[in-house]
């Protein structure tokens, strides 16, 4: 409670009385009863039983429906989160309190990439495309959430970078699992490879972006991460193995894989039916 206090007390010195915007009146107003939002706390944790309430119930729903359904569905609530994701970050641009720079906003992370391939993947029936969804969307919208940016953490989630920033990484995830749960596509465990391999092309191609993009503007643009987290330990103690940007991050390789195939192997469960996509 007295962390929770503390929250309270820093985010409005943060965030002056005269905003404009509805949300943040309401919890200047409420804010003793609006609940913040931080690792383990109520509201972080019901947003996982959101996911597992919201994957149940649109897998039963989808579970007897044709191929042809589940990818219309699917793809309409793919485009759904992408409208979603614009509208955070109009509310972002809009905030008085957050420095919105266009092109460190720009849909380049993980979790927006697969936000944007999900559509192709699903209409495409593409196995290994479906398999990098499944995998990377479930792990690209994880990451953000277990150790989201200071902008993000202990914040009310009435807040555009509570609600907005973790009901579109949830949503993501939700989707992710639909994909098997649904009866959609059974991954492959020899998908992972080359799932795996289309994320190192992105992370080089990425490196390249964020390359060009310093050089164009003088910011310290990273999309994906290729010039690594300034603090965190991880990415710290690989910068020390290996200190030389991009290839730093390649040791990752070794505990993702079986992560992947972890992964994987859970996405095997359900059963297939006739028209289930298997991989090639």
């Amino acid at each position: 409670m007295k962390k929770r206090t503390q929250d309270i007390e820093n985010y409005v010195l943060i965030h002056n009385a005269d905003t404009e915007f509805f949300f943040l009146k309401l919890w200047h107003y409420g804010f003793l009863i609006i609940p913040m939002i931080y690792m383990f706390s109520p509201v972080w944790n019901a947003l996982f039983g959101f996911d597992l309430v919201l994957a149940v119930v649109l897998t039963l729903f989808l579970k007897k429906k044709s191929t042809l359904f589940k990818t219309r569905f699917m793809s309409v609530m793919a485009i759904l989160n992408i409208v979603y994701w614009f509208f955070y970050k109009y509310m972002l641009f809009r905030d008085p309190t957050y420095n919105f720079v266009l092109v460190n906003e720009l849909p380049l992370h993980l979790c927006n990439i697969n936000v944007v391939l999900i559509v192709f993947a699903i209409n495409s029936r593409n196995p290994v495309l479906l398999n990098f969804c499944f995998c990377f969307g479930i792990l690209g919208a994880l990451m953000p959430i277990m150790a989201p940016d200071p902008l993000f953490a202990n914040v009310p989630f009435t807040d555009i970078r509570g609600y907005g920033f973790y009901v579109y990484h949830h949503v993501l995830i939700v989707q992710s699992i639909l994909l098997v749960s649904s009866g959609f596509y059974r991954p492959a465990f020899r998908d992972v490879p080359r799932s795996i391999l289309i994320l190192l092309v992105l992370y080089f191609i990425m490196f390249l972006v964020n390359a060009l993009l310093r050089r164009l503007t003088g910011l310290p643009i990273n999309y994906l991460y290729t010039y690594g987290l300034p603090g965190n330990p991880i990415t710290d103690k690989l910068y020390e193995l290996v200190p030389i940007c991009p290839l730093f991050m390649l040791p990752v390789i070794v505990p993702l894989y079986p992560v992947l195939l972890g992964i994987t192997a859970l996405g095997r469960i359900p059963k297939p039916t006739s028209d289930t996509i298997k991989s090639v």
